[in-house]
C-alpha cells in the first residue's frame, strides 16, 4: 500500500550534540534486573515545524536513549554526486546534524535510500529547492541497474559515510514494500544492491551496512514478501526491520490492540537468515483512534495498548537478541499536523505514536521504555 511508505520531513534543521550516559540510569532491583541486549533510541522527529520544538525534541532523545536515528529519506543530490560538486546547502545541513550525535555513549544509524516514498521508483532530487524534487532530465529514464546510477548512489553513500562515520549505515529503506518477485525493476534493484553493497563492504569491512524490510505489503501475499525479502537479505550485514503493527494491511478497520497479532510477528523475517544480527530499525504504535476516510483507516487505538505493544517490542527483540530498537516519533505531532496547509492522507498515520502525547505529558508507554533503558546493556 503505496501511501504507507510516505514519511514527513524535518525542514527547520539545528546542530545538536546527543549523549545519554547509562551511568546516570536508576538500576532496577536486583530481582528484576535483566540484560537487553539492545541500543534504543530515536529519531529527533519534531511535534511542531519550529527551531524550538526541535530542540527540545533533541534535548529529549538525548536523555531518553542511547541510539539516535538520521534517517535521510530526502533523496539523493544526484546531479552534484555525478559532477563531484559539493552537496546542496540542504544536505550539508542535514550531515551536519548527523555529524553532532556522534558522542563516546550513543550509537549512530545513518539510512538513506536510492528508492522514491513509494517504494517503486528511482529516489526524486534533494537539492536547495528542497526535498523529493523532480529529477533532472539526465535521470527521468534510468533504471535501479543503470551503470549511471549505481557508480553515483555508490558514490552518494560513500560521500555519507566518509562525512558522517555512522556506526551504522542502511542504504535502502523498506526495500521489499512493494517490488514483486518477478518484475524488471525488482531484478534491477537487486543488480543496484549488489553493486552497492560488495562495494561499500570491501571499503568498510566492519561498517555494517543494510537494507531495512517491512513486515507487511499492500502488493505481495505473506509468502510473497517473505521470498523477496530473502532474496535482498543477500546483500544485507542485518535483518532489519522496519515495524507498524498497529495498521493492519489486510483489515484497516481492525483494533490496535496487541493481542489481535502473535507475540512472534517478527520471527518469520528474523528466521529469513539466521546468522545474521537482527535489529529493529523503526517502528511506533499509535495510542489514540486512527480515522482517515480517504484510505479507508478506521481503528481504534489506546495509550494502554501503546504500552502493551512498547512491553512486547522490548521483550521480542531481546528474545531475538536484537543489535538497536529505533522508535520514530518521540512525541504525537498534532501542532505540525494543525499547522500545515491542506496536510495529505499519509501525514496522520503516525501522528498519535509519541511516547509522550501532544502535549508533551508522558504516556504509560514512556515509562516502560525508561524501565527498558534503565537496564544494562548487554
Amino acid at each position: 500500500m503505496k501511501v504507507f511508505h510516505f514519511r514527513p520531513h524535518i525542514l527547520l534543521l539545528v546542530f545538536m550534540l546527543v549523549a545519554c550516559s547509562k551511568d546516570n540510569q536508576e538500576t532496577p532491583s536486583e530481582e528484576t534486573v535483566i540484560p537487553r541486549s539492545f541500543y534504543m533510541g530515536f529519531t529527533a522527529f519534531p511535534y511542531a515545524d519550529t527551531s524550538e520544538a526541535f530542540n527540545e525534541t533533541v534535548s529529549n532523545v538525548k536523555n531518553d536513549g542511547d541510539l539516535f536515528l538520521a534517517h535521510f529519506d530526502f533523496g539523493v543530490p544526484w546531479d552534484e554526486v555525478r559532477n563531484n560538486e559539493s552537496f546542496p546547502t540542504n544536505v550539508q545541513a542535514e550531515i551536519a546534524v548527523a555529524q553532532a550525535q556522534k558522542s563516546t555513549d550513543t550509537k549512530l544509524i545513518l539510512t538513506t535510500t536510492a528508492l522514491d516514498q513509494n517504494r517503486e521508483h528511482l529516489a526524486l532530487y534533494w537539492n536547495n529547492e528542497g526535498t523529493h524534487q523532480p529529477l533532472p532530465t539526465f535521470w527521468v529514464d534510468k533504471t535501479f541497474n543503470d551503470p549511471e546510477v549505481i557508480q553515483t548512489y555508490t558514490d552518494y553513500c560513500r560521500r555519507l559515510i566518509e562525512a558522517v562515520q555512522p556506526d551504522y549505515f542502511g542504504y535502502g529503506i523498506e526495500a521489499n514494500a512493494v517490488f514483486q518477485k518477478e518484475e524488471a525493476s525488482f531484478i534491477q534493484y537487486l543488480e543496484l544492491c549488489a553493486s552497492v553493497y560488495s562495494t561499500l563492504k570491501t571499503e568498510y569491512p566492519n561498517l555494517p551496512i543494510f537494507l531495512s524490510v517491512q513486515d507487511q505489503s499492500g502488493s505481495n501475499t505473506r509468502a510473497e514478501l517473505l521470498e523477496t525479502t530473502r532474496m535482498l537479505l543477500q546483500y544485507s550485514d542485518y535483518v532489519a526491520m522496519s515495524t507498524y503493527p498497529f495498521l493492519d494491511y489486510t483489515d484497516l478497520t481492525r483494533d490496535a490492540n496487541p493481542v489481535l497479532f502473535s507475540d512472534t510477528w517478527l520471527t518469520d523475517f528474523r528466521n529469513l537468515a539466521p546468522n545474521k544480527p537482527f535489529a529493529v530499525a523503526e517502528t511506533g504504535f499509535t495510542a489514540e483512534d486512527l480515522t482517515i476516510s480517504g484510505l479507508g483507516v478506521d481503528i481504534k487505538g489506546s495509550e494502554a495498548w501503546q504500552q502493551q505493544y512498547v512491553l512486547k517490542l522490548m521483550e521480542q527483540s531481546n528474545t531475538l537478541e536484537a543489535e538497536f530498537v529505533a522508535w520514530f516519533v518521540y512525541r504525537d505531532y498534532d501542532i505540525l499536523y494543525n499547522n500545515t496547509p491542506s496536510p495529505p492522507d499519509a501525514l496522520k498515520i503516525w501522528k498519535d505514536n509519541g511516547l509522550l502525547d501532544g502535549g508533551g505529558n508522558p504516556r504509560a508507554s514512556y515509562t516502560t521504555w525508561l524501565e527498558w533503558l534503565s537496564l544494562p546493556k548487554e
